[in-house]
This record gives C-alpha cells, sequence and structure tokens, in this order.
C-alpha cells in the first residue's frame, strides 16, 4: 500500500469535478470517459501477470456471476476507480466484462489480449504520470509517477515564503517552453501546485476525446494548447496582471525556441522523418515539440483575445482542431 502524500485522491476528485463543471458551462461535452487511478505503477507487472496466468474457465464464470455493485463502479463516469493491490483482482474481472460489452465478444483469449494492449502496455511503456486511451474510452492516472512529478515542480520552485494570495510561474516539468501561473492563497502552496499538476494532467488527457483524432491536425499539439488555455480559463487567471505578464514572457521565449528548432533541423519535426544515428537528445528535443509548441501557441491566442471579457473555448476548440505544427512555427516566428 502506497503513502498518499499530497491527499492526491480528494484532490483528483475535487478537479474532477470542477473540471466537469467548467465544461458544462462552456457547453462542451465528453460522453462516456471514466477516468481511474492506479496506485502505482509497480501494480502493472501485477497485473500483466493475472492476465497471462488467470484461469479462463474461472474467468469465464465470474463474468457470468459478476456482481453489480463491481459492475456499476468499474462501469461509472461520473465517479473515480481506483486500482489498488487488493482490488485488483476484481478490477481485472470488471475490465474484462466492459471489454467485453465494448467488442461483443466471449473470446477471453481476444480480450486478455485487448487488455494488455490497452490497459497494461499502454501505460508500462509510458513515462508520463497518465495516459488516455481512445479505444475503451478510459484515462489512467498513474499516482507514483503524478507525485514524483509534483515533488519536481515543487524541489525547483525551492523555498516560497507567501502568506497572502499571490500568482506564481510554473514551468517544467509540467509545462515545458511556455510557463503558467499558479494562483495560491499562501495557505497550502504545496496543495495548490499538487492540484495544479494533477488538474493539468486530466485536462491534457480529457481533451483528447473532446474531438476524434482523425479530425485533427496534430494530435499532441492540439492536446497541449486546449489543456493550457483551459486551465487557465477554468481558474478565471486572466484577471490577473501577473498572468499577462507571464504570457508575453511566453511569446519571447516561443520565438526563442521556434529559431532554436530550425537550427536543429525543424524539418525532420515537421515531416517525422527522424534521421538514422541521429542523437537521442535532438530526436527527444523534436518528440517534445508539438506540446511545447502547442502551449506557445495557446499562450498567442490569449494574448490576441487579451482585450476581451472572455474566451470562447468552442471557437479556440475549432481553431486548434486544424493547427499543425508547421502552421504553429510560423505563426510563433511571425507573432
Amino acid at each position: 500500500m502506497t503513502t498518499d502524500k499530497y491527499g492526491l485522491e480528494n484532490i483528483i476528485r475535487e478537479f474532477y469535478e470542477e473540471f466537469k463543471g467548467y465544461l458544462k458551462r462552456t457547453g462542451i461535452e465528453i460522453k462516456g470517459l471514466r477516468l481511474r487511478i492506479l496506485e502505482s505503477s509497480d501494480l502493472l507487472l501485477e497485473l500483466s501477470y493475472m492476465i497471462n496466468t488467470y484461469n479462463i474457465n474461472k474467468l469465464r464464470q465470474e463474468l457470468n456471476t459478476i456482481d453489480k455493485s463491481l459492475l456499476e463502479q468499474i462501469s461509472n463516469y461520473d465517479n473515480i476507480y481506483i486500482i489498488k493491490k487488493e482490488n485488483l483482482r476484481e478490477f481485472y474481472i470488471g475490465e474484462i466484462y466492459l471489454l467485453r460489452q465494448i467488442y461483443n465478444t466471449d473470446d477471453i483469449k481476444e480480450l486478455n489480449k485487448r487488455m494488455l494492449k490497452y490497459v497494461v502496455h499502454a501505460t508500462k511503456n509510458e513515462n508520463a504520470p497518465a495516459i488516455g486511451i481512445p479505444k475503451i474510452k478510459e484515462i489512467y492516472i498513474i499516482k507514483d509517477r503524478l507525485e514524483n512529478g509534483i515533488d519536481e515542480i515543487l524541489n525547483r520552485l525551492g523555498p516560497i515564503n507567501i502568506n497572502r494570495p499571490s500568482i506564481i510561474r510554473l514551468g517544467s516539468p509540467l509545462f515545458g517552453v511556455a510557463s503558467a501561473p499558479l494562483y495560491t492563497d499562501g495557505k497550502n502552496i504545496k496543495k495548490d501546485v499538487a492540484k495544479v499538476v494533477a488538474g493539468n494532467t486530466i485536462i491534457h488527457e480529457a481533451v483528447h476525446f473532446i474531438t476524434e483524432r482523425e479530425e485533427l491536425a496534430d494530435w499532441e499539439l492540439s492536446a497541449s494548447a486546449l489543456q493550457y488555455i483551459m486551465y487557465i480559463d477554468m481558474y478565471n487567471l486572466l484577471k490577473y496582471s501577473k498572468t499577462y505578464k507571464i504570457i508575453k514572457e511566453n511569446i519571447i521565449a516561443c520565438k526563442n525556441y521556434t529559431k532554436n528548432l530550425a537550427t536543429l533541423g525543424g524539418h525532420l519535426m515537421i515531416t517525422g522523418n527522424f534521421l538514422k544515428g541521429l542523437p537521442e537528445e535532438y530526436v527527444n528535443v523534436f518528440r517534445r515539440a508539438p506540446y511545447n509548441l502547442g502551449e506557445c501557441y495557446a499562450s498567442i491566442i490569449i494574448n490576441r483575445n487579451k482585450k476581451s471579457s472572455y474566451l470562447n473555448i468552442k471557437d479556440i476548440i475549432e481553431e486548434v482542431k486544424s493547427l499543425s505544427v508547421l502552421d504553429a512555427l510560423i505563426e510563433i516566428s511571425y507573432y
């Protein structure tokens, strides 16, 4: 059993309710999305072993007599299902049941393969604190990875002596080239940081489900732009002058970033053709580019609308849907 360093489970629940309220206010609907919290990434190995060794006949019987309360927990769109060592087996059974409904098959071997692919492999092969799985409309938050990210941000911030409402700047590793404002009342900065990290993680994965992947010019570029804007809009951070100061500084940093990309060979990123033998650090720069460019482009959208009283999120969604890496590079470079 892992500790809950920042009270993350409660923070995630609180934020998720706020986020659903925000989507309702803005007239945006994400249907059938389920949120899971995996208590520890170590459970992935156990889950993989369970899937590969569980008795198929026993599983078939349990699926036919599944407990209704378990099914309600697993399939609930409004609640959050916490996956722990103690309930790993029941999660496995419930998830296989859901997959059986989605794919309309009783082939247990096929369902096990899909669970390995969509749940175990997808979350195991990423260092990210969360991942969304479009095929089954589920978001998995890996709690220990999320805690590590919060630790890193707090360590980079260092000691903060604030005892009154303030806006502070948040950067890497949550944000890249562009920083973002964080509002704190000064009473519990650690919790405030934890909520922003958890919140942005959820927003990023959730916005992947607003539109179909096929409709987007770039999957992560669009999600990163929307994540950044929705976070700022959701907490009404545009009413603070410090927010616009951060946005202006972002634009300067972003313009320098696009120049550096060009120097490193931005055409590789645009075409997706990574040259053989290219140093790994260069490849990583190009792979991170859609995320950074999305947040940079979001800063430009905010600055462009600074005289407006609000941001029209639906219009922004339509704008970033067709945004390509090349479009973002040109817009940022010449802004």
